[in-house]
C-alpha cells in the first residue's frame, strides 16, 4: 500500500491541473482583427502622428515623473504661468537657470547629481513637446553646469571620497556583531536572520541589493504621472485633434493600442521563491549526501529591456556564520514553504539521502509560495506575506550596525558588490568576473568603477627584491584596519551634551511658537492653529537633524585624534589597558535561543567531522526556525538576567505559568504574545500609568481595530483556551478589570502629555 504522500492521488492532480491551464488557455483570446477599412483608417491616423512616447523602463518614466514635480514647483517660484505652456516656450536661458533652481532647492552634493536631473529634464522636455533641446544649447547649458554650477554650489566630482571594499574579515565581524552583539530591537527577530541571510549574499555573490529586496521607487502622488503617461500618448500635427475632442471609434483604437502597457510579473521585483532551486547531490569523491542550492538573479540593471539572468551555485562551507544554505532553509521552514508536508524541521531537510542510482533529490517548493519574496517586511508586528523588505529598511539598518560594531564610517549593501568583485578579480578569468558582476565586456566597468583604488600589490618588496608581506596589503586595502571595538553610533560624552550650546534658530522658532500661543485665545483659526503644528514640525526635525550631525561629527573627531590620545598616555607611561591581550566582550543576550545561536556560530570547533559538522548545523537551523518566531522589546534591559550564556532554550511556559489574576502593573495584552520571552511577558511595569501608557501606544488602535470588526479577544493564555465572546473594547476592558485584576484607561481618556 503506497503511504499518503501524493502518490496515490498523482493522476487526479495532474488531470485538474491540465484541465485548469487548457480554461485559461481558452480565456486568454487575441484582439479582434482588423478589417481593410480599419487598416485604412489605422493608418491615415498614423501618418498624422509625430511623435510616440519611447517605451521606457518603468523606473526611467517614475524618474521624468519626479522630474516634472520639481518643474512644476520651479514654474510656481519663478511666476511663469502654467507648467505646460512654460516647457513648450524653454529655451538656453530657461534651461540654465532651472538648472540653478535645482541645485538652490535640492539636496545636490555631486556633479554627476545635477548632471542626470539635466539628463532626466531633457527626457520630459522631449516626452511633452515631441521634439529633442538643440545640441548647439546643450553645449552651452554643459559649459554653464561645469563653469558655474559646480563651483557656485561646491558640488564634488564623482567618487572623489573612495568606496568601501569589504573583505572577508569584515563579513565576519558584521556577522557575528548580527548575531550575538547588537542591541539594536527589530520588529521580529526573523529580521536578523534575514539580515544575515541578505549580507551572505550579497557578499557571496555581488549582487545588487535590488536583485535580493525590493528597490523599486515609487509613483509620484501630485498627479504627475496621470499628466504624462494619461489617456493621450500622441501628438499629431492636426490641430482640429486635441485633448477636449471626442474621438470616433477608429482613434479610439489606436488611443487603446497606444495606451496598453507591459503585462505585470506577477511577482514583487525580488528575490522570490522560484529564484531557488535546493536540492540533495551526492558528492563525486567523497559519496556523502549533501544539500546544494543555485540561486538565479533576474532582477539586474535593467532587466526590463535587456534579461540577461545569471545563476549561481552553493555547496555549504565549513564556516556555519558564512553558509547561506543553512539560512535560506532555516527561512523556508518558518514559513511552511517546501511542498512535501513531511519537512517541517531542519533535522528531516539536511537528514535526506539519494535512494539507489539517483543523484540528486530536489526539494520542491509549494505553488503558493512560489512568487513570494524571501526576505519580507513586516505589517505591524507580523511579517507580510507578499511585501518584500524594501531596500532603505536594509541600508538604514546595516549602516547602524556598522557604526556599533566599530567601523569608522558607515557603509551601505554595495560595499559588498565591490568586496566580491575585487576577490574575484585575478581569481577567475575576466569574463567569469564580468559575467558575475552583470557587466558588458566591452565597456570595462570593473576597471572603471569598481577596481579598489588601493593598490592590492606589495610594490616596495618586489622592487627591492624582497619577500612579500600580503597578509599586511590585504589588511591595508579593506575596511577593517581602522575599526574601534569601543565606538558606537551614538558615543557623545555626557560633558559634551551638558556644555552644548543651543542652537539660535531653534531658541527662535520656539519663542515664536510660545508667542502664539499666548495669543490663542484672542485669535482664533484653523489657520492659527497650523502654523503652530508647522513650527513644532520644524523645531522636531531640526532637533533631530542637530543631534544627527552632532553624533556623526563627534565620531570623526574620536577617529580622528584617537591615535594621538593613545601616542600621549602611552609615552606618559599609562598602562591601564594591556597591550599584550585582546578583551573578548561578553555574549550578553535576553533570548535563549539566541544565546545558543550566537555560541555555536561564533565559537564552532575547527576539527568538526562530517557528522559533527551535520549535527551542529542541524542544530543551528533548528534555532534560526525557533528564532524567526520571537520578537524582543525595550523592556528587555530592565529584566535581571541571571541565566547562563550556554544554556540551551527552554520548553515553552505551561498554563500554570500564568495566574488569572494579574498584577495591576502587567500589560494584559502582552502576557499572551508567544513571541516574546517569559520575563517580557510577566514583566512589571513601575506603575499602572506607565503600564497605561505603554498599553494604549503599543496595542490600542489594534484593539480598536479588532473591535470594528467584531473579532476582539482576551489575549490571556487561559482565556484562549475559553470561547469567549466579547462585544468591543469597553467590553474587553471590562473584562480584565472583572477577572484578571488590571484597571485599564477608560475609552476617549488619554495619557496626561509631558512637559
Amino acid at each position: 500500500m503506497l503511504p499518503k504522500c501524493g502518490q496515490a492521488t498523482h493522476h487526479i492532480d495532474f488531470l485538474n491541473g491540465f484541465t485548469q491551464r487548457e480554461n485559461e488557455r481558452r480565456l486568454h483570446q487575441k484582439p479582434k482583427a482588423l478589417s481593410a477599412e480599419q487598416r485604412a483608417a489605422q493608418r491615415q491616423l498614423l501618418k498624422k502622428i509625430r511623435f510616440l512616447k519611447p517605451a521606457n523602463a518603468r523606473s526611467t518614466k517614475i524618474n521624468i515623473a519626479h522630474m516634472l514635480r520639481k518643474w512644476k514647483v520651479y514654474c510656481r517660484t519663478a511666476e511663469l504661468g502654467p507648467w505646460m505652456e512654460a516647457i513648450t516656450k524653454v529655451d538656453k536661458a530657461m534651461a540654465m537657470d532651472f538648472l540653478d533652481h535645482l541645485c538652490e532647492k535640492g539636496n545636490v552634493k555631486s556633479k554627476g547629481t545635477s548632471w542626470e536631473y539635466w539628463r532626466q529634464y531633457k527626457q520630459l522636455y522631449s516626452s511633452l513637446t515631441g521634439q529633442y533641446f538643440d545640441r548647439i544649447d546643450c553645449q552651452e547649458i554643459q559649459k554653464w553646469h561645469d563653469g558655474v554650477l559646480v563651483p557656485r554650489w561646491r558640488l564634488r566630482p564623482p567618487n572623489v571620497d573612495g568606496k568601501p571594499v569589504l573583505g572577508t574579515n569584515d563579513l565576519l565581524v558584521l556577522q557575528t556583531f548580527n548575531i550575538a552583539y547588537d542591541e539594536g530591537v527589530f520588529t521580529s527577530e526573523r529580521h536578523r536572520i534575514q539580515l544575515s541571510g541578505c549580507y551572505l549574499l550579497l557578499a557571496l555573490t555581488g549582487a545588487r541589493p535590488a536583485e535580493i529586496v525590493d528597490n523599486e521607487k515609487r509613483k509620484p502622488k501630485d498627479g504627475s504621472w496621470e499628466d504624462l503617461y494619461g489617456s493621450k500618448p500622441i501628438a499629431t500635427d492636426d490641430p482640429d485633434v486635441d485633448s477636449d475632442t471626442h474621438l470616433d471609434e477608429d482613434s479610439r483604437l489606436l488611443e487603446d493600442m497606444l495606451c496598453e502597457e507591459t503585462m505585470r510579473r506577477g511577482r514583487p521585483k525580488a528575490l522570490c521563491y522560484e529564484d531557488i532551486s535546493l536540492s540533495i547531490v551526492r558528492h563525486p569523491e567523497t559519496g556523502e549526501d549533501i544539500p546544494t542550492m543555485a540561486i538565479k538573479f533576474i532582477n539586474h540593471k535593467g532587466a526590463d529591456r535587456k534579461p540577461k539572468p545569471t545563476i549561481f551555485f552553493f555547496t555549504g562551507t565549513r564556516r556555519l556564520l558564512f553558509c547561506i544554505i543553512t539560512v535560506i532553509v532555516s527561512l523556508a521552514i518558518s514559513d511552511q514553504a517546501f511542498d512535501a508536508p513531511s519537512l517541517t524541521s531542519a533535522c528531516k531537510v539536511f537528514q535526506l539521502r539519494n535512494r539507489g542510482a539517483r543523484q540528486c533529490t530536489e526539494l520542491r517548493w509549494k505553488e503558493e509560495w512560489l512568487k513570494r519574496p524571501v526576505f519580507r517586511g513586516f505589517d505591524g508586528s507580523s511579517v507580510s506575506q507578499e511585501k518584500p523588505l524594501p531596500y532603505h529598511k536594509l541600508n538604514d539598518d546595516m549602516e547602524r550596525q556598522t557604526l556599533d560594531a566599530g567601523f569608522e564610517k558607515a557603509f551601505g549593501p554595495r560595499a559588498f558588490r565591490r568586496g566580491a568583485a575585487n576577490a574575484a578579480n585575478g581569481k577567475a578569468p575576466d569574463t567569469v568576473r564580468d559575467q558575475m558582476m552583470r557587466h558588458d565586456p566591452k565597456w570595462a566597468t570593473f576597471n572603471n568603477a569598481y577596481i579598489n583604488e588601493k593598490v592590492e600589490f606589495h610594490l616596495e618588496r618586489v622592487v627591492a627584491d624582497e619577500p612579500t608581506e600580503d597578509c599586511l596589503i590585504d589588511l591595508f586595502t579593506h575596511m577593517s584596519l581602522t575599526r574601534d571595538p569601543k565606538a558606537k553610533q551614538n558615543m557623545v560624552p555626557d560633558k559634551v551634551l551638558r556644555n552644548l550650546p543651543p542652537d539660535p534658530e531653534i531658541v527662535a522658532l520656539e519663542e515664536k511658537r510660545e508667542q502664539l500661543k499666548k495669543g490663542r485665545y484672542r485669535i482664533q483659526g484653523a489657520e492659527h492653529e497650523e502654523e503652530i503644528r508647522q513650527l513644532t514640525r520644524s523645531i522636531r526635525t531640526k532637533r533631530a537633524q542637530r543631534e544627527k550631525d552632532l553624533r556623526r561629527q563627534y565620531r570623526e573627531y574620536y577617529f580622528y585624534h584617537r591615535p594621538t590620545w593613545e601616542i600621549e598616555r602611552q609615552l606618559a607611561g599609562d598602562s591601564q589597558e594591556d597591550e599584550g591581550s585582546v578583551e573578548v566582550p561578553v555574549v550578553d543576550l535576553h533570548l535563549s535561543e539566541r544565546a545558543r545561536l550566537a555560541k555555536l556560530l561564533c565559537h564552532q570547533p575547527d576539527d568538526l567531522s562530517f557528522d559533527e559538522f551535520c549535527q551542529i548545523r542541524i542544530e543551528a537551523a533548528e534555532l534560526m526556525v525557533a528564532l524567526c518566531e520571537k520578537r524582543e522589546t525595550v523592556k528587555r534591559k530592565c529584566i535581571p538576567d541571571v541565566r547562563p550564556n550556554d544554556v540551551a532554550p527552554k520548553d515553552s511556559p505551561t498554563l500554570d505559568s500564568f495566574p488569572l489574576m494579574m498584577g495591576k502593573t502587567q500589560c494584559p495584552y502582552c502576557i499572551g504574545d508567544e513571541a516574546l520571552s517569559f520575563a517580557e511577558r510577566t514583566f512589571s511595569y513601575c506603575r499602572p500609568a506607565v503600564m497605561n501608557d505603554h498599553f494604549d501606544r503599543e496595542h490600542l488602535d489594534t484593539l480598536t481595530e479588532m473591535g470594528r470588526n467584531g473579532s476582539i479577544t482576551c489575549n490571556h493564555p487561559r482565556c484562549k483556551e475559553a470561547d469567549l465572546e466579547l462585544t468591543g473594547l469597553d467590553h474587553l476592558k471590562n473584562h480584565i478589570e472583572r477577572v484578571h485584576g488590571v484597571r485599564l484607561r477608560p475609552s476617549g481618556q488619554k495619557a496626561a502629555k509631558k512637559s
